[in-house]
Order: structure tokens, then sequence, then C-alpha cells
């Protein structure tokens, strides 16, 4: 009795051990706000260059709101287990967000030590940290997306499935990241594969990154593309309409510096895309049979954006007039070519905006953004308000509460 006594002492003082050594959060965002937009196309047989405004209560335009669970075990010896399970959703009416998964942002399982970190489940890539420490979207969020062409060079944040993820420890400011994305299809390693490379060095008040990520083609499933890069925003190159299971649908490029001065924060960010399977639909026929085209696509046809190449430039500066305001300002520009055409395509957006905070954990924003397009049609500012003619306007106030 006395040596049973013991042990279950000693079991519990074992299990007092681990749970103080372990250390979970739950976390979660909530951005939601009303929004007006200009001159969104609502073509009809009577009119079909007609137009419309919109008035609408919209869920994430400056970030998507989400909850989620992280946690780190200390293992002992400078080794940590870690992991963060991550959903999106809308406030405004609820749905869950990624397609309707549960853990659609995030779900990883990993280690960390003095080697640096691996990372196995589904997440960003490096593109997304680069592209929020130097480009707009971290002052503008979505209203930025159509410019930075539909989200193809995955300033947003896109995500891949089965990926497993290296970051090497943090050296004097500098740190360096591989991601691979397996196409688990038997039979070819290259089927559904998605691959990631990228940099980051800060010193002080100066900091410069770098990504690239490429992504192949996977099998057909149901009709849907089984590919490991399964974000948002795949675009002409990465639906399955033309090439093999394999071949590389996209590739993207994304350089970005930033630098602080007092009250003073300057940025900026270049991304290139390629789509190396982009066909203007009805000029090509389809390599397989597997795939089916969509013929008449052109630059000036919303939805059609049958560009094989794109190049993003992306100009701010933030101004912190006090602890709680701070003004925003950005330019961008992105310049298309496209299959099929010898035109040569432009969107250039500038935004202007400020943040006021009540505390740490809830702010107040507000922004407009006007987006022109030259030679091409325009994909409009937000999400599913396409522009009607060469010109939109977007104006948002929003809230954002951080638990």
């Amino acid at each position: 009795m006395k040596k049973s006594l013991v042990v279950l002492s000693v079991l519990g003082s074992c299990s007092y051990v681990a749970q103080a050594q372990t250390n979970v959060t739950v976390y979660g965002l909530l951005d939601s706000g009303v929004t007006y937009v200009n001159n969104i196309a609502t073509p009809s047989a009577s009119n079909p260059r007609g137009t419309g405004s919109r008035m609408s209560v919209d869920s994430g335009d400056l970030q998507q709101s989400r909850f989620g669970f992280k946690g780190v075990e200390d293992l002992g010896g400078g080794m940590k287990a870690m992991f963060n399970l991550e959903g999106g959703f809308a406030v405004d009416t609820g749905a869950s967000g990624q397609g309707g998964l549960t853990f659609g942002r995030t779900s990883i399982v990993g280690l960390s030590g003095n080697y640096g970190s691996v990372q196995l489940g589904r997440r960003k890539d490096f593109i997304d940290e680069v592209a929020t420490y130097y480009s707009s979207v971290y002052d503008f969020g979505v209203f930025i997306n159509g410019v930075h062409d539909n989200n193809l060079d995955r300033v947003g944040g896109n995500r891949a499935n089965n990926q497993i993820r290296y970051d090497t420890p943090l050296f004097k400011g500098l740190v360096l990241n591989a991601t691979y994305g397996f196409g688990e299809t038997a039979g070819s390693t290259s089927t559904g594969q998605s691959l990631g490379l990228g940099a980051n060095y800060t010193n002080g008040p100066f900091g410069v990154g770098f990504g690239y990520w490429q992504s192949k083609l996977g099998t057909l499933s149901g009709g849907v593309n089984t590919s490991s890069d399964q974000g948002t925003g795949l675009g002409a190159g990465c639906t399955p309409s033309y090439g093999h299971p394999g071949d590389t649908c996209i590739k993207t490029w994304m350089l970005g510096s930033s630098y602080k001065t007092g009250p003073w924060r300057f940025f900026g960010a270049w991304s290139k895309v390629l789509q190396p399977l982009a066909t203007n639909g009805g000029a090509t026929a389809p390599l397989d049979a597997k795939f089916t085209g969509t013929a008449g696509l052109s630059p000036f046809t919303a939805g059609g954006s049958n560009n094989n190449s794109t190049n993003v430039f992306d100009l701010g500066v933030n101004y912190a007039v006090s602890d709680s305001l701070r003004l925003v300002g950005s330019v961008l520009q992105s310049r298309y070519s496209f299959v099929g055409s010898d035109t040569k395509g432009r969107l250039t957006q500038l935004n202007l905006g400020l943040t006021y905070a009540f505390s740490k954990r809830t702010d107040l924003y507000s922004y407009v953004a006007n987006l022109r397009a030259s030679d091409m049609y325009s994909p409009g500012i937000t999400g599913g308000a396409p522009g009607a003619d060469n010109s939109q306007t977007a104006f948002t106030v929003g809230l954002r509460h951080k638990f």
C-alpha cells in the first residue's frame, strides 16, 4: 500500500513537471467593417456595360478573422516541441474560411532547437513573411490583392498542404528558409509538388528579404486539382486547363526592404509571377484529354487573365503621429504581358489610410483606395467586385480586436 502511494506520488509529480513545461495559448482576431465600392461591373442583356455601387459589411478587410491554439513544450537540452492549429471565419456571416477547412489557415506540428525549426503540415510559405514586412499588405490588407495579380504572387498569404518547412536559427540578423510540398502521387514525385526558398536580414532599423515559390500541376480528382499548393488564387496557370500533371504552372519571386527613422517607416517590394502554362484558350489545343480549356480569354475580359508574366511594384510609407495614431500611404503598379496579345496591361493603385489604437488589443482603421486599369480589364479593389471601367474607388471603416 505504501509503495503504491509512493509510485502515485512520483507519477503525479512527473505529470505536474510536464504540465509546467508546456505552454498552450488560445488566441483569435475579429476584423469587420463597412465598405463602399463604386463602378462594380453589373452587366445585363440590355446593358452589357452596366455598373453599380455597393455598400456592405465585410469581414477581414485588414486581416482575416481567425481563432487558434498554439503551444510549446520544453523537451530539455534546448529542444522544444511546437504545434499550431488555426482556422478562419467571416465575422459578418459566421461562415468558415479556407474552403470550409476547420484549421485551414494553419495546421502544423514541429520541433525547434539550436539547429533551427522543422514544421510539418499546412501553412503559409516564406513569401508571406517577406510581404508582411515589406509590402502594403500590412497596412491595407485585402485592398491590394487585385493589383497584386489577384494574389498570384502570394502577398495575401497562400498555403500549401503536405508541407515540410525548415528555418535556420537567427544568426546576426539573418534567417534562411526552405519549404517542400509533397504532391503525394504514386509513381510521380513532381505531380502536385511545390517548392519554396527564402531569406530575411534585419539590422536595427533596416531590413531586406527575399522569397521564391513554384507549384506544379497535380492530378484531377472530381474536377479538382490535387496539387499540394491549395492556397487561394492559383490562377490560370495552375488550373487544370492545359499541361500535364507535374508541369510547372507558377513561379513567383518577391524582394522587399524597409527602413525606419524616427516616426517614419519607408518600405518597398517587387514581385514577379510567371505562368508557363498560361494560354488564351481557343488558340491552343489541350495537351491532354483530361484538361478542358475555355476559349475567348483576352486581356479585356474580367476573370480571363491569360497573363503569362506579371511584375508588381509596391512602395509605401507610414508615420506614427503618436503612440495611438498612425497614418499610412502607398502606391502600387502591376505590369502584365498576355498570351496571344501584343498589349501590355497596367494597373495602378493609390492608397491612403489611418489606424487608431484604443488599446493593445483593439484598433480602428479607415482607408481609401483608387485603382486604374490601362489596356486590360480591372480586377477590382475588393473580392467579388470587378471594375466596370478603368477606374474604381473603395472606402472602408473597420474595427479589429485581438484576444
